[in-house]
């Protein structure tokens, strides 16, 4: 199974990872305009944002293998139609079958990890799993300098299709059918809540960004999203097999561990554009120089993530989350004194590299957590609800962070720092621009110490093995005893 899931994993981040480094020569050989080449990126992100949890909970209905291979032949075959198009609007259109391919495979990537690992190895398997899709992402921009200065951006989309071929294949010999739940009515009103809320909220953030928050582009989707949200709650407290259970927020454990979870992926999201974006435009570091750096920060997530798996076997949940929440925020903050000056002395890569190995043990403990007693016929959607979580907040991350560190230039310098071309400021623009990524990043430390409210505040959880929950029970109210995991998910 973790081979089917690496592989997966591996065929969609590496592709991901790729682009950024193709898009120019790639909007250039297709004569895109300005607006198209924002949406070779923006159109993917909707997507897979748009389709992730109800594809999560399509795959609870129908089983997983169906749709996870769906996903995979999508990501297949759009890439290799991608190579050979001359229209830039025709790649938008696959792009957007990427962006359901991806979603399809990310949701279910975990739920059949659940399905594989009893609890108490769960977390040694999703470590695994974490430490395949860092080394993805971080061969990914290398990977595509390499391809598009070799034989051009089409090979960015061509090498994905062996790997889609041997991955379909693969766990389509693998993988194995599960019985499948009582049929309920599918709540077809819950799943469009979901795609316009989360729709409008990525492309309200990702306009927010680039337009300005009060740009009409950004504050019209944002305000939908806002209004929608108590409604979608509304309904799917009603619905007999809602989209998003809204016992799953409110239960304790298991909503500490999705809020802890997005407020780090707040904290982390950005941390490689900015820096990326730092190291360019203030120290002065060419592309490649700082590609190399910010390699440091998946470097650290793969050498941690299995380690992690192993401790969350010994170490509770709260403790590992709790003590990695710190360790992020205390790595931000001294990222943040090193772009201020105090803590110039340390080099970047080794803070990116810390930055790796906590995000490591927090990424790893908490993912099993939330997975950890969930029924089958739930998975999807508890796992399915987590990424569109972390895939909302590293979007607002982002935006916010680019917002912070240009916002003491004038509007028409601030695209000189997205080129790089920043010897044009003059001393004064330039230190306001340094003090501007200072900012961002303290901001980042901020949003982590806030994450280590919820990561203590969790309480323990009848599936962690009983050696984990002792501490956390010292503090938890007492739970009657239940003797089915169905009866567990209603108690809560």
């Amino acid at each position: 199974m973790l081979s089917v899931t690496g592989l997966g994993m591996s065929i969609t981040f590496v592709s991901v990872s790729m682009l950024p480094v193709a898009l120019p020569e790639m909007s250039a050989g297709l004569g895109a305009s300005a607006a198209q080449s924002d949406w070779f990126m923006l159109a993917y992100l909707l997507t897979t944002a748009i389709f992730i949890l109800v594809l999560g909970k399509v795959a609870d209905i129908i089983g997983r293998k169906p749709v996870y291979l769906a996903g995979l032949a999508l990501l297949t075959v759009s890439g290799l139609v991608i190579a050979l198009s001359q229209d830039p609007s025709t790649v938008i259109g696959l792009r957007i079958v990427q962006g359901i391919g991806a979603a399809a495979v990310i949701t279910n990537t975990t739920a059949l990890l659940v399905e594989a690992f009893e609890p108490g190895l769960l977390s040694i398997g999703i470590g695994w799993n974490i430490t395949i899709m860092s080394l993805a992402i971080s061969i990914g921009p290398l990977l595509g300098g390499v391809l598009t200065e070799t034989v051009g951006w089409r090979g960015v989309f061509a090498v994905v299709v062996p790997l889609g071929v041997v991955g379909t294949v693969w766990a389509a010999v693998t993988l194995r059918r599960t019985a499948r739940p009582q049929r309920l009515p599918f709540d077809y009103v819950g799943a469009a809540g979901s795609m316009v809320i989360l729709g409008c909220l990525v492309y309200g953030v990702n306009r927010g960004g680039s337009a300005g928050f009060g740009s009409t582009s950004s504050l019209i989707p944002l305000l939908v999203a806002v209004g929608g949200l108590p409604l979608f709650w509304w309904w799917e407290r009603r619905s007999a097999d809602p989209i998003v259970d809204p016992r799953i927020l409110v239960d304790r454990f298991r909503g500490s561990a999705y809020g802890a979870s997005f407020l780090v992926t707040m904290a982390e999201g950005a941390v490689a554009v900015t820096m990326s974006l730092y190291l360019q435009s203030v120290e002065g570091n060419t592309p490649i120089e700082a590609g190399l750096q910010i390699t440091a920060l998946a470097v650290g997530t793969t050498v941690m993530s299995p380690i992690a798996g192993r401790l969350a076997t010994r170490v509770a949940t709260r403790v590992l989350t709790t003590v990695s929440t710190l360790g992020t925020a205390v790595v931000l903050t001294v990222l943040a004194l090193h772009i201020a000056g105090p803590a110039a002395g340390i080099p970047v890569f080794v803070l990116l590299f810390a930055q790796g190995l906590t995000g490591g043990i927090f990424k790893t403990a908490n993912a099993a957590a939330i997975n950890v007693g969930v029924p089958a016929n739930r998975s999807g959607m508890a796992n399915g609800l987590r990424v569109s979580l972390d895939n909302t907040a590293v979007t607002l991350s982002t935006a916010l962070a680019l917002v912070l560190a240009v916002s003491a230039l004038p509007p028409a310098l601030r695209a000189l720092v997205y080129s790089g071309d920043t010897d044009r400021l003059t001393v004064t623009e330039s230190q306001s621009l340094t003090h501007g990524f200072a900012i961002a990043v303290a901001a980042m430390a901020i949003t982590a110490v806030l994450a280590t409210i919820p990561a203590a505040l969790r309480g323990a959880h009848d599936g962690e093995p009983a050696s984990l929950r002792r501490t956390a029970e010292r503090t938890s109210r007492p739970e009657s005893h239940r003797t089915t995991t169905s009866n567990k998910e209603h108690s809560a």
